[in-house]
């Protein structure tokens, strides 16, 4: 009998001192979940105002399910989109500890050079704190 998907958790924490937006999710996430998930992490980096664009963003993703390819495709789509640009973070890191994650991930990378891809919270969070 296969164990029934988690549904997705999403918690943000800003940290206005080093303008770092600190996403964690887990769970399954379907490409509508990723939406609804996109539209909270968009508001809350709407909350830092003028410093909006000044911002990093640290996606710990390392108690994600797989995600389906649909998913990552339309995340994919969010961080490209040229509406939503001036919303961008400078850089962004990935944590990730799976080999599938990092390959999804990796996808995520292709389509901005500012992406790196972690295992460990504390290395991606130096990183995106290094002047």
């Amino acid at each position: 009998m296969s164990q029934p998907m988690q549904a997705p958790e999403q918690h943000i924490h800003i940290d206005r001192a080093n303008r770092l937006v600190d996403v964690r999710v887990s769970g399954f996430v379907t490409a509508e979940d990723a939406s609804w998930l996109g539209e909270d992490v968009r508001a809350a980096i709407r909350t830092f105002g003028e410093d909006v664009g000044q911002h990093v963003t640290l996606y710990d993703v390392s108690k994600l399910s797989v995600a389906p390819g649909e998913t990552i495709d339309i995340v994919k789509e969010m961080f490209v989109n040229p509406h939503v640009r001036p919303l961008w973070a400078r850089k962004v890191a990935i944590v990730t500890r799976s080999a599938l994650g990092r390959l999804q991930a990796q996808r995520l990378r292709d389509a901005r050079s500012d992406i790196a891809i972690f295992e460990d919270r504390e290395a991606a969070r130096d990183w995106l704190l290094a002047p």
